[in-house]
């Protein structure tokens, strides 16, 4: 990910050189997307861009598809009409090879009996491109470095998130996809989730996450674009923020 040759990716304020993405930011497009499940369909009609090296939110209440359709804009989820195209650049890529999960409930998710050194050993024997250096860097960006023997069960839910999501980005790849980012949290907390997952966009990761609600404006958190789902309608049209 990083780099120190020419027309290498300016380091923003504060963030640390490691971490700064110097390729393409990934962009995802979705166009009508659609899928159905065995109760029925899932989301449909989602038109959505999520813009390189910026952080997109799919919003929606339990029940709506937001994770469904967070995974299948990673390409980890089948759909059954549609299209989702990802590119690096110019060039089309598989967003599958080209994002890293940092945590999708119920499936993907930190365990708790573990310490944080068992999970950063895990994912350097399980993550070909793991970078110890990357995680350091991830976590002084996001504030979120707790000591190896802390059992992660026993964090407090904003570094239990925070540190998943260094995780997801020590592998180096230039999207990091992340569900439920408002669970348990509230307030201050929560507040300071998002303006860190925004400042990890600004070094040149694409961030998408989701919630049940995005970011109030007065919280003044960046968003590239945003979605919302609904029981009723299955999704709305893809609302951009400049």
């Amino acid at each position: 990910m990083p780099g120190d040759g020419e027309g290498a990716r300016q380091v923003p304020p504060g963030v640390p050189t490691a971490l700064v993405n110097d390729g393409e930011g990934l962009e995802i497009e979705a166009r009508g997307l659609r899928a159905r499940g065995p109760l029925g369909t899932v989301f449909k009609g989602v038109d959505l861009l999520v813009r390189p090296a910026g952080l997109t939110v799919v919003a929606g209440q339990g029940g709506t598809g937001r994770t469904s359709l967070l995974l299948a804009l990673g390409g980890r989820f089948r759909t059954s009409g549609g299209t989702v195209t990802a590119r690096l650049g110019d060039t089309p890529v598989d967003p599958l090879r080209h994002s890293a999960l940092a945590r999708a409930t119920p499936g993907v998710a930190l365990v708790p009996q573990w310490t944080v050194h068992e999970h950063r050993a895990e994912r350097a024997a399980t993550t070909r491109t793991f970078s110890t250096a990357t995680l350091e860097a991830a976590g002084e960006l996001l504030d979120c470095a707790p000591p190896a023997r802390t059992v992660v069960g026993r964090l407090p839910a904003r570094d239990r998130l925070l540190f998943a999501v260094a995780l997801a980005v020590a592998a180096r790849r230039p999207a990091v996809l992340v569900d439920d980012v408002d669970a348990g949290l509230g307030g201050t907390d929560l507040r300071e989730v998002w303006l860190r997952l925004a400042r990890l966009a600004g070094a040149g990761i694409t961030v998408l996450a989701t919630a049940a609600a995005p970011p109030p404006p007065d919280w003044a958190v960046p968003l590239a674009a945003y979605t919302t789902l609904s029981p009723r309608t299955a999704a709305a049209d893809a609302a951009r923020r400049p």
